[in-house]
């Protein structure tokens, strides 16, 4: 049976209900007032919204609480419940699981994590399925941004960077980047990390160079992925880079 292709929503409309939650997302809204910002019923919205995206509405706005929740930790001192209870979670509990599930680490630990970033940088490392072919990948930064920095690339069972990634590596931007596919997970994205003396720009940055691959990969070859900077549309990337280094 051929597959069923979702009406997406206009580009302008993904907009629209980005920065609706940019500007609301602390505020206890749910999936209805971003249909309602949308100008759709609930329904149709989570369809399309999806079928634009990758991820579910649900997951978008979880996902910018938990980016706010990360630079709120960097930036202040405030304690870690605060944290929670000022981007929208009800229960400590439920906010320290879905921050580790999706970053890597849990809250507490991201600010040790920082502290040790004001010492040393982390250095690249690799996480991969063994012996599984690979896919050599030509990054392509834009224009302002240092070819001094170096480069994540993951594997992610969806297009969006939402949750832990099933493999990756971190190089330097200048050398060769072969990476093994990974059964599962055909996403291919990536992130630039500059060099920087803020350890929140390096764990949060505003506004990231991404990148992903237009189709799933899940055979070996050469691919050129071009980086571009993060619009306010785009699904923010949660994992805490070194805190998946070993």
């Amino acid at each position: 049976m051929p597959e069923i292709r979702r009406p997406a929503l206009p580009l302008q409309a993904v907009e629209q209900v980005a920065r609706f939650v940019q500007d609301h997302h602390c505020d206890g809204i749910d999936v209805q007032d971003l249909a309602d910002a949308a100008g759709y019923s609930r329904h149709h919205f989570s369809r399309a919204f999806k079928a634009s995206t990758g991820v579910s509405p649900s997951a978008y706005l979880a996902a910018v609480r938990i980016e706010t929740a990360k630079r709120l930790l960097l930036s202040e001192t405030c304690a870690v419940i605060d944290v929670a209870a000022e981007v929208g979670f009800d229960s400590l509990s439920s906010f320290t699981h879905r921050f580790a599930t999706t970053v890597g680490t849990t809250p507490a630990r991201l600010r040790l994590l920082a502290q040790r970033l004001e010492h040393s940088a982390v250095a690249p490392f690799v996480l991969c399925a063994p012996n599984q072919p690979g896919v050599a990948v030509t990054p392509v930064l834009p224009e302002g941004v240092a070819d001094s920095c170096r480069i994540w690339l993951g594997w992610y069972p969806t297009p969006a960077p939402i949750g832990l990634p099933a493999a990756g590596q971190l190089g330097e931007y200048d050398e060769p980047m072969s990476l093994p596919l990974h059964p599962g997970a055909p996403w291919l994205l990536g992130f630039a990390v500059e060099e920087s003396d803020d350890h929140l720009h390096e764990l949060a940055p505003a506004w990231p160079v991404v990148a992903r691959h237009d189709g799933p990969i899940t055979q070996p070859g050469a691919v050129t992925l071009t980086f571009r900077r993060a619009s306010i549309d785009d699904i923010p990337l949660l994992s805490a880079l070194p805190a998946l280094a070993k």
